[in-house]
């Protein structure tokens, strides 16, 4: 594969990437997402003919198979066949794709039609960098310098008299180290080569699925170990909760206030009623799927990503976790492919890196508790 080819894989999964974009959210625009499309498709276009000149130039023209012809593959056939860079039969690439470790599902990625696409199971992947504030360096450790303590206001002078030295400014250094975590995941070069958009598009999610679940965890460990030194506070009910939020919270703390809790908090918070046998949680009306608890938004996370601290007794994240945690991330993504680390199973090995880190800044501006049912 010469250079240009290798670009438009690249552009064309950015274009993808941008016309998704907007189609969510509140930044839809359908517009901006057929432009993207558009532009996705031209450099499609350039590649197919960059992939047929290249295969009319090695002489792997195939030629329309005889029905029946074909029942088995030849190992020494194949092997002819690639040294002379023929093209194989669908027989024949489907022989090459099986893995070693068929218990892990490789045979599965055999080609069973032209597409060659692969269906993900649809699960819960979402992101906690929502809540906290993110930032972005080229460095691989660094600080940041936070002022603490509570402001005071002006002081009061008469004209011509001095005004008082503010001496009560508080300063508190919190430093970072980018941490880097990847995988590596071999991938066959014939499915490179017969669905390179379904299977590249695949890979760019399977990462970013895996990246959420590792930035989750240390999200949330980062928000426990920063309030009371890891000691959840104990919240029983809907009315503690409403308590807590009211007189152990700032109200500055509010505005910017959201809740988090995992699948079974929300159904224990969920469940609960007032004195009237009324639902606490109440529908967004800005956005109905969303449920708001004294007009905090609930956001909800999957228990394998934000474990039940014990069996009656769930994670319940409140206040401005945004000013509670920064999440700094290094800037260079590294997104590479190999073709020669796996060549002897005939396959690409493709390696996806990323750096961040977790500080943890205002712990007084969030409360993490420990959440359990009313006792009525």
């Amino acid at each position: 594969m010469n250079k240009r080819a290798r670009e438009l894989q690249t552009l064309i999964t950015q274009e993808a990437a941008a016309a998704k974009s907007f189609t969510e959210g509140e930044g839809k625009d359908i517009a901006k997402a057929q432009e993207h499309l558009a532009k996705a498709k031209e450099y499609q276009a350039e590649l197919d003919v960059l992939v047929e000149l290249d295969n009319v130039n090695k002489g792997n023209v195939p030629k329309d198979p005889v029905p029946g012809a074909e029942k088995k593959a030849n190992g020494f056939d194949m092997i002819a066949k690639m040294m002379q860079r023929k093209s194989l039969t669908e027989v024949e690439k489907a022989a090459l794709i099986t893995g070693t470790n068929a218990a892990n599902g490789e045979t599965y990625l055999v080609p069973e039609d032209v597409k060659a696409e692969i269906n993900e199971l649809r699960k819960s992947y979402v992101s906690a960098k929502s809540l906290v504030t993110v930032e972005t360096t080229d460095a691989l450790a660094g600080s940041v310098t936070y002022e603490s303590g509570t402001p005071a206001g002006l002081a009061a002078f008469d004209d011509g008299d001095a005004i008082a030295e503010e001496t009560g400014v508080k300063f508190v250094l919190k430093k970072f180290t980018i941490a880097f975590m990847g995988k590596l995941i071999p991938v066959s070069r014939i499915l490179l080569g017969a669905a390179k958009d379904n299977i590249m598009g695949y890979l760019n999610r399977w990462f970013v699925r895996n990246a959420i679940i590792s930035e989750n965890a240390k999200i949330f460990g980062t928000l426990k170990a920063g309030y009371n030194e890891g000691t959840p506070k104990a919240v029983a009910g809907w009315k503690e909760l409403k308590r807590s939020i009211t007189v152990d919270l700032d109200p500055s703390c509010l505005i910017n206030g959201v809740i988090a809790t995992n699948q079974s908090g929300f159904a224990c918070l969920d469940a609960e009623e007032d004195n009237d046998g009324r639902p606490v949680l109440q529908p967004n009306p800005a956005n109905p799927t969303e449920k708001l608890f004294q007009g905090l938004r609930v956001h909800v996370f999957p228990d394998a990503q934000l474990p039940n601290i014990d069996g009656t007794h769930f994670p319940m994240i409140y206040g401005d976790t945004k000013a509670g945690a920064t999440f700094v991330e290094h800037q260079n993504l590294e997104f590479a492919i190999s073709e020669h680390f796996m060549f002897n199973k005939n396959q690409n090995c493709l390696r996806v890196i990323e750096g961040f880190d977790v500080m943890s800044t205002d712990t007084a501006a969030y409360i993490y508790g420990s959440f359990s049912a009313s006792a009525n």
